[in-house]
């Protein structure tokens, strides 16, 4: 029996389910959820939403989450749905006709972003986890039939849904809000035995049941003693005319911005540096705020977890790296394959003394972002143990662009820097272990 079919039958046979979770007031906890309150969801939401009997469930979340486990599993065993227990990984695997796809923001963002099309549309898609951007919604109803954004939290259930991005969202039926004020939002949830739940997002409640999502709170962050709400930071960087998206945290003690370049960004990064980029969006923060971000870090996403919340953890790692990060330029992962086209910035601190007059990319600087970026495509540590069949054919100056090719196998990892004339080097990477979700 599937280990998700075990954790079906579980659920109906004891009645309860524990879900761990990021919280909506906590670091995070585990919230035990009843058979009951989630019966009622599944009855409410299948009146409200309409969705027919028949549908082939197939998901790309996992079902150890409250979302993945009511859609991937509970909805469609109590409504006559069909269960497809193989995971989605990759956008090809969307191959399943009359499919309802049950997924997250960040996974359809990935999808947009690279161009990346189902074999087969799903009729349905289903989202939950973060607020799906107005372009990305756009994109999800170009490959379906319908797209319906949930929101909800694990100790509330689903609290409401919309199928239209210009429309505000719809409380279901089993959902009260008792008290809504600027620092919190007080709810009764009929799918939940932890009631009340509160909420630390703002919202504006309307009389005809719609609501309308503002704002997740709780990321003020105390830097040198003063209290900086991050959202506002990252809003006005977002404004500026070279970022595309941001995340500030606090790291080491200093107001930290990790920033996706849009093109005109990298442009200027390639044509400039590092600290010139810097010292220009510095001045444009400046009478902004009274502290500024102080540590920068360039990546071609905002990294985000499967439930589609940012990865915190692998964000500090990016800001905790001692090396200079690539420019990524693009790059395209599947099943077992990754390619990555990269460019190493002028003033990186690897190429300091490496060598006086002459730069190159030295050779474990290429070791260590093959195994970096491996672990980052495919979830494999390759730090440990005797690399093979290293070679290194062709030096890499600072500013040329090179593809870096990463191929899975059972024994390891091959990794080949390349561009259109020449390979630079090449080797295999051995595997030491696969990262425990």
């Amino acid at each position: 029996m599937d280990k998700f079919e075990e954790l079906l039958d579980d659920f109906l046979t004891t009645g309860e389910i524990t879900f761990r979770t990021g919280g909506t007031v906590s670091d995070g906890k585990f919230v035990k959820a009843h058979l009951s309150n989630m019966k009622a969801e599944i009855v409410d939401m299948k009146e409200q939403l309409g969705l027919d009997d028949g549908y082939k469930f197939i998901s790309t979340t996992t079902p150890n989450h409250r979302w993945g486990f009511t859609f991937q599993l509970l909805y469609p065993a109590l409504t006559g749905g069909e269960i497809q227990y193989k995971r989605v990984n990759y956008p090809e695997d969307i191959n399943v006709e009359n499919a309802v796809l049950v997924t997250t923001p960040s996974f359809l963002e990935a999808m947009r972003k690279y161009g990346d099309l189902p074999k087969i549309n799903p009729k349905i898609i289903m989202t939950a986890g973060a607020k799906l951007e107005d372009i990305t919604f756009e994109f999800a109803k170009s490959i379906a039939d319908r797209v319906i954004e949930i929101y909800g939290s694990s100790e509330s259930g689903s609290i409401a849904w919309r199928e239209d991005n210009k429309a505000r969202m719809r409380l279901f039926r089993g959902m009260k809000v008792l008290e809504n004020t600027e620092d919190y939002t007080k709810i009764h949830s009929d799918y939940s035995s932890c009631n009340p739940v509160i909420l630390e997002d703002r919202i504006k409640v309307y009389d005809n049941g719609e609501i309308e999502f503002l704002e997740r709170r709780g990321r003020v962050l105390k830097v040198q003693e003063k209290r900086i709400m991050s959202s506002d930071v990252e809003e006005e960087l977002n404004k500026l005319e070279f970022i595309s998206e941001s995340y500030c945290l606090e790291f080491d003690r200093k107001l930290a911005a990790l920033c996706v370049l849009n093109d005109e960004g990298k442009k200027f990064l390639l044509e400039n540096d590092k600290l010139t980029l810097v010292k220009k969006l510095k001045s444009q923060l400046t009478d902004k705020f009274e502290i500024i971000p102080q540590r920068w870090k360039f990546f071609d996403e905002i990294p985000r977890k499967e439930t589609g919340k940012f990865d915190k953890d692998l964000i500090k790692e990016l800001f905790g790296l001692n090396l200079s990060l690539p420019l990524i330029l693009a790059r395209q992962i599947t099943d077992g394959y990754a390619d990555l086209r990269m460019t190493f910035i002028n003033n990186s601190n690897f190429f300091k003394g490496h060598f006086e007059g002459m730069p190159i990319l030295p050779g474990v600087v290429q070791l260590f972002y093959a195994n970096w970026f491996a672990k980052l495509a495919f979830g494999i540590d390759c730090s440990q143990g005797q690399i093979r069949r290293v070679k290194f054919s062709n030096i890499i100056k600072p500013l040329e662009i090179v593809e870096l090719e990463l191929k899975k196998t059972d024994s390891g990892v091959s990794f080949r820097y390349y561009n259109e004339e020449k390979t630079f080097s090449s080797g295999i990477l051995p595997v030491k272990s696969f990262l425990q979700e």
